[in-house]
């Protein structure tokens, strides 16, 4: 393990080397004669000795050095090569290095002595000189710092990943110069988004709720800055399966704007339809489709289909008529067909809404592959489509989280049912149901897994099982039925109607 007396030594040593190439363009006489620092001393620092601070700020002054790379190895070596913005807050670095030298150079016993006052003095002055190096060096990198937002920005937008996390790096180390908290939020942001492009929605959340809260604190009154951080925050908990905490942060911005940003209403309304509250949901979408802007209607159109999907009111070929082609949209249909096990549904999906094209569903995309899986056990039977989809799994998934895990069990419980492989079902079924007791209760899957995995607990197991466990899993299944039934998703019918046959 590398301490910090090992990274110390490394970082002196770096510095040497940078020091012997400056030797290597100019001689030690003009190096002496530049820094006024005598030739023996030159020798001795060029040869290995180490170089005190002020031999680092002459090497500045008198040879134009960037001191920036000369103690990081970062930019030019010259400033002459760098900007004039760029080439004072380098320069405010290094003072405020010599500072902070400064005051590390007194010792705690010296306050004791008779000398104290005039300690305390100088220790006032160290301070002050650091405070004002600090507001310059924000003044400065305030510049470069939003220039870099941009560009990272910019990045994220054309998916460009490997540039946006090199300038992350950059934005890393920029950071540390400024206290601007306005900056640090958007730079938390801009993490958020690279780690959400790049499919970790878990490590997208710490810094968009870091952003979001700034906002929250340091913003007066919620403007056209705190409405995209407030979207992106809600879609992050959600893409975490943090359901429930999303609708309460959507409702809570949504009432923060004076009930004038109806998108946030949606997003809340579309979390209704997720947990429950299916008619609040519809209504509230239904009055929002009017206010919202041109752009964002086919989001509220996708969210309305879904939910009449769910209440029994709408059928597949009327739902895919809505909102044009998105992907989030043929993944809602994909989901909704594989819950529904209908040939027709399945076969619309597939026929018009996977492909490579944009707007469709990826082939790859594991709720696809459950589709093209569906309508081979359907058509077949046997466990050749469930053992390709776990293959699929393996091959494709990455480690997933815990909600990941528990839809591809109740997918593969789904296919050996149809299949007729009735062990083989129960194995995953069983492994479903410990993903679902091991689940965080801030967690919660979709609406479709659960009404799924209901399904295949009340075909597998019959209405009076013997083991302990498997009655649980009927009992927890049973009571989902009749709730959601009850709350008005009609689609389960089929299994209400099943649970109240004799």
């Amino acid at each position: 393990m590398t301490t910090d007396t090992d990274r110390n030594a490394e970082r002196a040593d770096a510095i040497q080397k940078r020091l012997t190439e400056l030797a290597q363009q100019h001689s030690q006489a003009d190096i002496s004669r530049k820094t006024e620092f005598s030739r023996n001393n030159v020798s001795r620092y060029v040869n290995g000795t180490r170089m005190p601070i002020e031999f680092a700020a002459a090497l500045v002054e008198g040879l134009g050095v960037n001191p920036a790379w000369l103690l990081t190895g970062e930019g030019t070596p010259y400033l002459s090569d760098i900007s004039g913005g760029t080439r004072e807050m380098a320069g405010d670095l290094l003072a405020l290095v010599e500072a902070m030298a400064a005051v590390n150079r007194m010792r705690l016993g010296s306050l004791t002595g008779k000398h104290h006052l005039g300690v305390l003095r100088e220790l006032n002055e160290a301070l002050s000189k650091y405070e004002g190096l600090r507001a310059n060096l924000n003044k400065h990198s305030r510049a470069i710092f939003l220039k870099l937002i941009e560009d990272t920005r910019a990045a994220l937008m054309k998916r460009d990943l490997n540039r946006a996390e090199t300038l992350l790096q950059a934005l890393g180390q920029v950071s540390r110069l400024t206290d601007d908290d306005h900056l640090r939020a958007q730079y938390e942001g801009v993490q958020s988004h690279f780690h959400h492009y790049a499919g970790d929605s878990e490590a997208a959340l710490p810094h968009q709720r870091r952003s979001y809260l700034s906002f929250l604190v340091n913003h007066g009154r919620f403007d056209e800055w705190m409405l995209p951080e407030a979207h992106n925050f809600v879609s992050v908990l959600h893409a975490c399966s943090r359901l429930h905490e999303a609708r309460r942060c959507a409702r809570a911005a949504f009432a923060m704007t004076d009930n004038s940003a109806p998108t946030l209403e949606v997003a809340a309304a579309t979390l209704d339809l997720e947990l429950g509250d299916l008619q609040r949901g519809l209504d509230s979408l239904r009055r929002q489709l009017p206010l919202v802007p041109a752009d964002y209607a086919h989001n509220v159109e996708h969210s309305l289909a879904r939910g009449q999907l769910l209440e029994g009111s709408m059928n597949i070929h009327q739902a895919v008529t809505f909102g044009g082609d998105t992907e989030a949209k043929w993944s809602r249909l994909a989901s909704w067909a594989t819950f529904s096990e209908r040939k027709e549904d399945l076969r619309l999906v597939a026929e018009l809404g996977i492909g490579r094209r944009k707007g469709l569903l990826d082939p790859e995309n594991v709720l696809a592959v459950q589709v093209s899986c569906l309508r081979e056990v359907l058509a077949e039977g046997g466990a050749t489509a469930a053992q390709r989809l776990l293959v699929h799994i393996e091959n494709t998934q990455q480690k997933g989280d815990a909600v990941s895990r528990l839809g591809e069990q109740v997918l593969a419980t789904q296919l050996f049912r149809l299949g007729g492989q009735r062990k083989q079902a129960l194995k995953h079924l069983e492994h479903a149901q410990e993903l679902i007791d091991s689940l965080d209760p801030e967690l919660t899957p979709r609406v479709e897994v659960r009404a799924l995995h209901a399904r295949n607990v009340l075909l597998l197991l019959d209405d009076a099982p013997k083991a302990e466990a498997h009655q649980r899993m009927r009992r927890q299944a049973e009571a989902f039925v009749k709730d959601y039934f009850d709350r008005g998703y009609h689609c389960l019918k089929p299994l209400a109607e099943l649970l109240a046959t004799p």
